[in-house]
């Protein structure tokens, strides 16, 4: 058994700890269930731990962002990025398999450290692991076409170890087994539904294959903690985001493109598939016990009410950017919130939990205002560099696929519509496959302050694909998120070339005045966009920082709130009306504005620095200095935040501090180094 060494190994508060993911699961639809009686297990969780929103990635893709969850990393250094891959010999795609993943998982380092561990349905979990315990892949329970109740097989590789497979599989529960009876739970007049209707019949038909998926995923999950030994178990429910796809247009209020015949019998799904889920979870934390730590996460939320698409759009613009965090047990707040929590954050949480180190290669942090008392938790370079010659079984060597297995899981997501159909001519969807790829490893770059490789990345797709106008929008996108104002013009006089009235021109334009300093033209841009029908939060937020660079302080308030009337969660908008009202005498408002930035984006650094500069004008200096010392411990170059520091220090009669922080704003004033443009 190949365990950390010991030296940096800490007494852990978990010895047992349940990890459930919860896909696209979001608290803007659970509070109310909660507080209506109808989800009473999670309620208990809530009561007895803490809860949190979890900011999500880019972009919002499940298998990158459940990769992170298991890993603390982004794509770039994870290496899933995307739903599907090329087979190893060329010829054909497949689901992304678990041999792609180029880091340690959680199951991997927690394995080798000695802990017994069940990963269960994850994402890109295919071919299953040896992980010193059980680990069954995303492909087990879907059933292929040509399967039947009495026919089906389980897939090659599907389960390890390989001798529990044959038994897992008779727990499985196949989508012709589910009876009226069981929809009736979620559409109690389905009885009386019209199903000579094309659309009725998919939406019953589709329910009834993510219910029997759920249920086959549960049953395996609940027989393998009653009957296997764990420390640590996590199982991934993506059922709350698949039915979402079909049925969260018909959850009230009714949109005015939803059919009045399809919105009564289908209105209640969302909340009934919300209470489904809960029954589960009070199974799952029974077998558990008292003593287990219990987390339940999601990657992303879900647009609902007034905030959701009304025109045919991708996917991924349901997604919403918060999701949910829970975590309750021993040592663990009570009735309490966690703010500022990211996807990158559970893994080296989970880690200090079993009093494990954290691998300073993870891009998350510990989240320590979980813990009644702050764990002692130690770092290491990287768990890559730890030797494990027994669990570290990632399967690196090509297995034989089960192309029928594969082709069930990818028509899963043809009808999600995350991919397009595969066709005949198998190479160009390979190449599309492949540029998909890159796609989203430029996106993650972006998100992950990596703006020069993105920019990159999406020329080589403009050049691969010149006359497809959504790679020349993209590296657009990448000009602006790398301040390259030279490679944004003819990324725009090209989109104008291929598409005249694209609607992201007027954006483009507008960046590029940003990006030349002609704020006015900017602004112009920005309204004339809002104006054609393309207004959106982030939209009002560029208005309302126009606004701010043009100290015109009211006409930013009010681009800001209208940015928090269309979502009351974005971050920015918070820090925008942190600025524009302390402008305005404002004082207390605008420090509760950059106390709510901070909470749902902890890492924003210039929120900080702002609620420093309010805080020490109204004299409260000891809580300005901790603003200004998270701010500089993001950017630790950021020459103003340490002539705060210093001035603040000083008036404290903290004369060392005041010193140290003068001379590093000098430093860094000397060596040239880039600061941010403070609005």
């Amino acid at each position: 058994m190949a365990l950390a060494p010991s030296t940096i190994m800490i007494e852990p508060l978990a010895r047992k700890l349940l990890l459930v993911g919860w896909d696209a699961a979001d608290w803007q639809m659970m509070h109310p269930l909660i507080d209506a009686g109808r989800m009473p297990n999670l309620k208990r969780l809530v009561e007895s731990g803490c809860i949190g929103n979890l900011a999500t990635l880019q972009p919002v893709l499940s298998p990158l962002l459940w990769t992170s969850i298991a890993t603390g990393k982004r794509a770039y250094l994870h290496g899933v990025h995307g739903f599907v891959e090329p087979t190893p010999d060329g010829t054909a795609l497949r689901p992304t398999a678990s041999s792609t993943r180029q880091c340690k998982a959680l199951w991997n380092i927690l394995a080798q450290s000695g802990k017994r561990c069940q990963a269960l349905g994850w994402y890109a979990s295919h071919p299953a692991e040896n992980i010193n315990g059980v680990c069954v892949s995303q492909l087990f329970h879907v059933a292929p076409a040509s399967a039947t109740p009495d026919n089906w097989p389980p897939q090659p590789h599907s389960v390890f170890p390989a001798e529990l497979a044959d038994e897992l599989a008779e727990l499985r529960f196949h989508p012709a087994e589910v009876t009226a009876q069981m929809l009736l739970q979620f559409v109690p007049t389905a009885a009386q539904l019209d199903q000579r209707d094309p659309e009725v019949l998919r939406l019953l038909n589709s329910l009834a294959r993510r219910l029997a998926e759920c249920v086959s995923l549960h049953a395996l999950t609940t027989a393998l903690m009653e009957e296997q030994p764990w420390d640590f178990c996590t199982a991934y429910y993506d059922t709350i985001d698949r039915v979402g796809h079909d049925f969260m247009v018909f959850h009230p209020p009714r949109m005015n493109n939803v059919r009045h015949d399809l919105f009564e019998p289908f209105k209640g799904v969302m909340n009934a598939i919300y209470e489904f889920h809960d029954q589960m979870l009070g199974r799952l934390v029974e077998l558990a016990g008292p003593q287990a730590h219990v987390m339940i996460v999601s990657d992303h939320g879900f647009l609902n009410g007034a905030s959701r698409p009304t025109e045919l759009v991708s996917p991924e613009s349901w997604h919403r950017n918060f999701g949910m965090l829970l975590l309750a047990g021993p040592g663990i707040k009570k009735d309490a919130t966690v703010p500022g929590a990211t996807l990158l954050d559970i893994t080296p949480t989970v880690l200090a939990l079993f009093g494990l180190p954290v691998g300073r290669d993870m891009e998350g942090r510990v989240l320590v205002n979980a813990f009644e008392e702050t764990p002692p938790f130690e770092r290491i370079d990287s768990w890559e560099n730890v030797p494990d010659p027994v669990y570290d079984a990632r399967v690196r060597d090509n297995v034989d696929d089960d192309p029928e297995a594969a082709a069930a899981s990818m028509q899963q997501l043809v009808e999600l519509g995350y991919i397009e159909a595969p066709g005949e001519d198998v190479q160009r969807d390979i190449v599309r496959a492949r540029a998909a790829q890159k796609f989203n490893l430029a996106c993650t770059c972006i998100d992950g302050k990596h703006p020069a490789r993105a920019l990159t990345l999406a020329m080589e797709l403009v050049q691969q694909f010149p006359e497809e106008p959504a790679y020349l929008v993209f590296a657009g996108q990448a000009a602006i998120s790398a301040g390259d104002a030279q490679a944004l013009g003819p990324v725009t006089d090209a989109l104008q070339r291929l598409q005249p009235g694209h609607k992201q021109l007027p954006m483009f334009r507008a960046f590029h005045c940003w990006l030349t300093n002609d704020v006015i033209g900017a602004l112009n841009n920005f309204e004339l966009a809002s104006q054609q029908g393309h207004d959106n939060a982030w939209l009002q937020c560029r208005i309302g920082r126009a606004y701010l660079r043009l100290r015109l302080w009211r006409r930013a308030e009010e681009a800001f709130r209208k940015s928090l009337a269309l979502d009351n969660d974005n971050a920015e908008a918070h820090y925008g009306l942190s600025v524009a009202l302390p402008r305005q005498g404002q004082l207390e408002e605008g420090v509760q504005s950059g106390l709510r930035a901070i909470a749902l984006a902890h890492d924003l650094p210039l929120a900080h620095f702002q609620l420093g500069a309010v805080l020490s004008r109204m004299g409260w200096y000891e809580r300005s200095l901790q603003a200004f010392e998270l701010c500089l411990a993001i950017l630790p170059n950021f020459a103003i935040a340490h002539r705060y520091v210093s001035q603040v220090a000083a008036k404290l009669g903290q004369a060392e501090r005041s010193a140290r922080h003068r001379e590093a704003a000098k430093r860094v004033l000397a060596e040239g180094l880039p600061q941010p443009a403070l609005d």
